[in-house]
């Protein structure tokens, strides 16, 4: 400015006629650099403080969705996580605005009915599944609870009623219309405060994962008034997904549908190893009062004997289907293969014929690299020391599809190893030996819903038509080194580890009947040591009124009919040209009643390939033989009448009692024993084997833990003022 007024004096005298401009042109020329400098300051001013309160209220916007997400991902309460699956709309919404939300004709049906200012109660929503509520009222069902009614039942506490009430009411803070404040410190010298409201959420996917929409506005107040002087609206997708933490995993389940309402009983069940796992009860639970009825209804005995993480877990949580069954073949080799009918005894276990063995020699030296598939019809492993031999590795697992039922008894056992014939039973790896079971899909609800859990231990039949099929084991070795390791996928098929409180059981003997267990009733077998299949196939017992003969343990079945205390101990035939001193018929079983104590021989007939027990002379034959307090009265010849029929009997408490299982087991009803204790090894080893088994399935089921991962989509509405 200096040098300009000189240039200014300096030339004043050569041309005084241009002084006036020039003074002018000066004047001009400060009065608008002093503007400019004036409307910069300004501006910068405005722009700082313009740019400031943006970035508070975009700063309101983030800190708010990362306050929802640390309360939604909870872990601590797990009742929390559910609300990701929420749809909800602030009441300052317009409804246009809000979430499309259809609760069904029930009113029911997830999302839930429309309302805004606070979440819907989640245990009281239900996902839509037709195979859920299959042979139900269509009124009574709707489907598969959303979010669970009770809490876990660990060792340390008993089931109670998740308070929905005081979680909906913290969830719904966030969007009742009201501020939520980020900072609160009193000390704080802004002029401003930074809160944050959600407009609305809504959850797009499945139970399993989707994604979770927010709309968010942070803002800025000023101090001491509530006018907003900065918006910033969010919109964001969150990347929701489900996980099964170890503790969560199912090694147990139980409950096909919703009229499976007593699919399990844990009896005497001590959980043994990691302790890691939960077991599940597939069940909705409609009223929190039911929730202190779940300990009684489970049958638990010793609730301190659950697992130390994880628990007891009421809630129909979507069971994953079956793994698919790998029938490829490698060339010049012939798997899969087609064993029919398998029944093993103590001398027939040993014998290569009978296939009890074929997976640990035939089935195993050729395919040591190659993962196996066989088809069973039935079963049957029966007798002390009997087993039925497997071998797996990593690379060469086995998987067993059953099209008919297994039963594992009186001191026989599947024996499990892992690498060689000649490891101990119970060294193989659990998810290298899968079983699944082939029912036949029968539109017959009774028959798909023939059998349930007792009250007391074992199972009940509930109605008069033939049951599923069935898969009990009751003995798995001498020891708990000798385990039963496997994976069961049985979702349709009852499983227990039931048996009989008698003195006495049949030993099998070759050429001779034996009694067996199919489709959880008493059925026989022409002979277990026969090389025809016909001869190893199970064949139904039935009383002149053409019931069924359950297999209970508490003697009490809901189908009265004239069998119900008596138990069928052992079955045989004499040679028409023996001569016990009475003219008994020649196809008899021998009976225990259980109320009396006392032991018969009765008389059945064939017919439609079943045996039908008679209850009169038939033929001018003698039907029933009273034998008193012992199974062994002696006939003519100092004889025991049961020797004429070819019945040896041995003594039940020579046998193993306690049973010890490794894997998993995921069942339709499973019906442990009311006496004998069950050990079941929660293993996190089998649920890592297990995930790189079948690493392309979703077979890590469990308890879900939902959380709100990765933001895919942020769109940024701002809406920025400036108070006065």
């Amino acid at each position: 400015m200096k040098f300009i007024l000189f240039k200014f004096f300096f030339n004043q005298n050569e041309e005084e006629g241009f002084a006036l401009p020039q003074i002018l042109l000066l004047a001009l020329l400060m009065v608008t650099s002093l503007t400019a400098l004036l409307s910069s300051t300004i501006n910068r001013y405005s722009t700082t403080r313009f740019k400031t309160l943006e970035m508070q209220s975009k700063n309101a916007s983030e800190s708010g969705i990362s306050t929802i997400k640390a309360f939604f991902n909870n872990s601590q309460e797990r009742a929390y996580n559910y609300f990701w699956l929420s749809k909800s709309c602030s009441s300052s919404m317009k409804d246009e605005e809000c979430p499309i939300f259809n609760p069904g004709s029930s009113g029911r049906e997830w999302p839930g009915t429309f309302q805004k200012g606070e979440f819907n109660n989640l245990s009281s929503l239900f996902w839509p599944d037709g195979d859920w509520c299959f042979g139900s009222n269509q009124n009574d069902c709707i489907g598969r609870q959303v979010a669970p009614m009770c809490t876990y039942h660990i060792s340390s506490k008993p089931i109670k009623p998740i308070n929905w009430g005081l979680y909906r009411s913290y969830a719904s803070s966030f969007i009742d219309n009201k501020d939520d404040l980020l900072e609160l410190n009193p000390n704080n010298l802004s002029k401003h405060r930074q809160s944050f409201s959600i407009k609305s959420s809504d959850y797009v996917g499945t139970e399993f994962a989707g994604e979770t929409s927010f709309l968010i506005e942070g803002m800025t107040k000023s101090k001491g008034s509530n006018i907003k002087t900065s918006i910033n609206k969010l919109r964001i997708n969150i990347d929701v997904i489900s996980t099964i933490p170890e503790s969560g995993f199912a090694f147990i389940s139980a409950g096909e549908n919703e009229l499976d309402k007593n699919s399990i009983y844990l009896g005497n069940l001590n959980i043994i190893g990691d302790k890691s796992g939960s077991i599940i009860w597939r069940k909705n639970i409609y009223s929190p009062q039911e929730c202190g009825n779940i300990e009684f209804l489970s049958g638990i005995n010793k609730s301190k004997s659950l697992p130390t993480k994880g628990g007891l877990w009421v809630q129909p949580l979507n069971i994953p289907n079956r793994p698919k069954v790998s029938n490829k073949t490698s060339q010049g080799q012939t798997s899969p293969w087609s064993l029919g009918e398998i029944s093993c005894t103590p001398k027939s276990s040993w014998e290569r014929w009978t296939n009890c063995r074929f997976f640990e020699t035939n089935g195993w030296d050729n395919y040591k690299s190659y993962e196996r598939t066989a088809y069973i019809d039935n079963l049957i492993v029966k007798g002390e020391n009997a087993f039925f031999g497997i071998v797996t590795t990593n690379e060469a697992p086995l998987t067993l599809v059953v099209k008919g039922s297994i039963d594992i008894s009186n001191g026989g056992r599947i024996c499990h190893r892992d690498g060689s014939a000649n490891n101990s039973c119970g060294s193989g790896k659990p998810e290298n030996l899968t079983i699944l079971f082939d029912q036949i899909n029968s539109p017959n609800i009774a028959k798909k819903q023939a059998l349930e859990c007792s009250r007391s231990g074992g199972i009940n039949l509930k109605s008069k038509d033939i049951p599923n099929n069935t898969f009990f084991i009751s003995s798995t070795g001498d020891s708990f080194r000798e385990k039963f390791s496997a994976f069961v996928h049985a979702t349709d098929t009852t499983f227990s580890t039931s048996s009989l409180p008698t003195s006495f059981y049949q030993n099998p003997l070759k050429g001779n009947k034996l009694v067996v267990i199919s489709k959880g009733v008493y059925a026989m077998i022409n002979d277990p040591e026969g090389r025809s299949f016909e001869n190893r196939r199970p064949k139904l017992f039935r009383t002149v009124n053409m019931d069924l003969i359950p297999y209970v343990t508490d003697l009490n079945s809901t189908i009265s009919n004239n069998m119900n205390n008596l138990h069928i101990i052992g079955v045989g035939s004499r040679c028409e040209s023996c001569d016990p001193g009475l003219n008994t018929m020649l196809n008899m079983v021998l009976v225990w009643d259980s109320e009396s104590n006392i032991y018969s021989l009765r008389g059945f007939n064939f017919s439609n390939d079943e045996a039908v027990i008679v209850d009169k002379d038939t033929n001018g034959r003698i039907w029933k033989l009273d034998l008193g307090s012992s199974p062994f009265l002696k006939a003519k010849g100092n004889i025991p009448w049961i020797n004429y029929y070819g019945i040896d009997l041995k003594e039940t408490k020579n046998l193993k009692k306690d049973l010890y299982i490794n894997g998993a087991v995921w069942a339709k009803n499973i019906c442990l024993d009311g006496t004998n204790t069950t050990n079941w090894q929660f293993d996190n080893k089998f649920i890592k084997g297990l995930k790189s088994r079948f690493s392309k399935s979703n077979l890590n089921y469990g308890v879900p833990y939902y959380r709100g991962r990765g933001i895919k989509v942020w769109d940024t509405l701002r809406d920025f003022s400036v108070s006065k």
